[in-house]
């Protein structure tokens, strides 16, 4: 999964856009999420923060192996 905030100076959104492409012609399973409003990070505004956990618990649910469900 790959998060990025629109407006990022370190990880600009065209080289996310880019390696979300790549690993979908390489058929691995991804997500990109764009954050508008943040730079390098999630976290300026509460909401944000709380939908990064939520995307993020998303997706590690879905993804786990049987094995590591049980412990979830």
């Amino acid at each position: 999964m790959l998060m990025t905030g629109v407006n990022d100076l370190r990880t600009p959104m065209s080289q996310t856009e880019e390696y979300y492409q790549a690993l979908k012609l390489l058929k691995v399973p991804t997500a990109m999420i764009r954050f508008n409003g943040e730079y390098h990070g999630t976290t300026s505004k509460p909401s944000n923060y709380l939908r990064t956990q939520l995307y993020l618990h998303h997706w590690f649910k879905r993804h786990a192996r049987d094995t590591d469900r049980a412990h979830m």
